[in-house]
């Protein structure tokens, strides 16, 4: 059998074959542009802490910023101590766990993010003031059992994306984990 390979064949091959190509690179743009849409909105949680000092007081802030391009839209945050996990207000929390608290500290700020809150971009939301005078600094460490600039615990914030991409984010790490 014979084929017959004139111009008309030709031609109709090479249109099919540009359509073809065409459709391959309007699908890989498709997901490039889906991907970058993705990334537009992305939120990125960090934890920043700062510590101040003047003539006789001394003032620890523990504060979250969504560094990230989105909206982060929180699921759940967290205290980690001594393996566990306990969902309550800062106040509540360290009148709980350290009694003696108020013999070395006050906390001046405390804030309690509940499901569905959102950090836009930018945003800052302070978890905790902590002041103390700074003649019981020390003791209030030794009490604590901690290092100069630790915390006795771990926070943990889980947020997600408007894609509903989740991410958890804990004071103690650098990065968050997805």
């Amino acid at each position: 059998m014979k084929k017959n390979w004139n111009t008309d064949r030709i031609l109709g091959l090479s249109a099919m074959m540009i359509s073809l190509l065409t459709l391959i690179i309007f699908i890989y743009q498709t997901n490039i542009m889906r991907q970058q849409s993705r990334l537009s909105v992305t939120p990125r949680l960090s934890f920043n802490q700062q510590e101040t000092t003047n003539d006789s007081i001394y003032i620890y802030k523990n504060n979250m910023i969504n560094k990230g391009l989105g909206p982060a839209i929180v699921e759940s945050v967290t205290i980690l101590y001594k393996g566990e996990r306990i969902d309550m207000r800062f106040s509540d929390f360290f009148e709980k766990h350290f009694p003696r608290f108020p013999e070395f500290a006050s906390l001046q700020s405390d804030t309690k993010l509940s499901r569905g809150s959102t950090l836009s971009q930018g945003e800052s939301v302070n978890f905790f003031t902590l002041v103390a005078p700074l003649q019981t600094i020390e003791a209030f460490r030794e009490y604590l059992e901690v290092e100069e600039d630790a915390l006795p615990f771990d926070i943990e914030v889980v947020y997600r994306s408007i894609y509903k991409e989740r991410w958890k984010m804990y004071l103690h790490s650098e990065e968050p984990l997805e």
